[in-house]
């Protein structure tokens, strides 16, 4: 076992393993980043290598084979995923996904892919939209030029966990992309989260199948709903106690 500490936050691996992409997404619009990287997790041989523990994560874990803890580290081949299985808290946000930034890139990454979703009442076409830094984007400007993937528009912006991610692999220069196909903004969108995956297997040549997420909607709709309703009640149960005069 080792035990990186950075600020507050540890990241610890059970076993070694070299990595040189990395795959993440969060409980953004649609859940799409969440679903999406839960789905490679499940279906693509990983295993698990480890885990980032910090102060502010949600007090929630589950159990499937022993324990799931907020945020988990999976590997195959030379990928490692960033699976967080409940949403990052407020201070998480910033503090654990520049930590997990700056560790990757530290230990050998050399390219990331993220997934999110954008609000579908902003749709203006079928297009999916793509965020990249300026170095996968020098890289890769032939994916522009026809009509399947364009650009995110100037006038959207990205926020929360993957907009912190995004900020330090531009700053470092490394290839990253964010994989943002528009999303049902009120709940759970797993069609969505497949349109991201069939997105990724065609940008990054891997073979991806999505009929299994497809039929499973309902059922990730509903470990959604009962994730966050346990959440809201622990955080309900944590608040103050009223008095009054």
């Amino acid at each position: 076992m080792r035990i990186t500490t950075r600020g507050r936050v540890q990241i610890v691996l059970n076993r070694e393993f070299k990595a040189s992409r990395l795959i993440t997404g969060f409980h953004g619009i649609g859940h799409v980043g969440w679903i999406a990287v839960k789905h490679l997790v499940e279906k693509a041989g990983t295993v698990r290598v480890g885990h980032v523990i910090s102060p502010y994560m949600q007090p929630f874990v589950s159990v499937k084979n022993g324990i799931r803890t907020p945020y988990e580290l999976y590997v195959a081949g030379e990928t490692l995923y960033f699976l967080p299985n409940v949403p990052l808290s407020d201070k998480d946000v910033s503090l654990v996904t520049r930590t997990l930034a700056e560790e990757v890139i530290e230990n050998g990454v050399t390219e990331a892919v993220l997934f999110g979703g954008l609000d579908n009442r902003f749709k203006q076409d079928d297009s999916i939209r793509l965020a990249p830094t300026t170095a996968f984007y020098e890289a890769r400007k032939e994916l522009f030029l026809g009509q399947k993937y364009r650009l995110m528009e100037e006038g959207l912006g990205v926020v929360g966990p993957l907009a912190v991610i995004l900020s330090i692999f531009e700053s470092r220069e490394l290839p990253a992309v964010a994989i943002l196909p528009y999303a049902a903004p009120d709940r759970p969108d797993p069609r969505a989260a497949a349109e991201a995956l069939r997105a990724y297997s065609e940008l990054f040549n891997s073979a991806v199948s999505v009929e299994e997420l497809i039929r499973e909607g309902e059922l990730v709709e509903r470990e959604l709903e009962e994730l966050e309703n346990k959440i809201k009640q622990m955080a309900k149960e944590r608040e103050p106690p009223h008095y009054y005069v």
